[in-house]
């Protein structure tokens, strides 16, 4: 997958789909803007995450790196919500 489709993650707000961190927490894509993702947890918290680091996530899955869960994301890319952005980009297929 070459680079982030962002459609696919507004996709993914409009059907709130229900998606999980690897440690199982729960949370949906409630909408997204230009720049960011919006994600709830069932508990009601929400949290943003910012779509550059998504697309620095992919270019580098791109260039080879390995992201095996949250801790990867938190020290290859960004220290930006790593758990829901790695549940995202492994629902969507850019990490298998």
């Amino acid at each position: 997958m070459g680079i982030l489709e962002w459609n696919q993650i507004i996709d993914l707000a409009d059907r709130k789909a229900n998606l999980q961190t690897k440690s199982g927490v729960s949370f949906i894509v409630v909408r997204t803007t230009e720049k960011t993702v919006i994600i709830q947890e069932t508990s009601g918290n929400q949290y943003s995450l910012l779509r550059k680091n998504l697309e620095k996530a992919v270019y580098k899955i791109n260039q080879g790196l390995l992201l095996n869960g949250p801790k990867d994301y938190r020290e290859h890319v960004a220290d930006d919500r790593p758990a829901y952005a790695w549940a995202i980009l492994k629902k969507l297929g850019y990490i298998k």
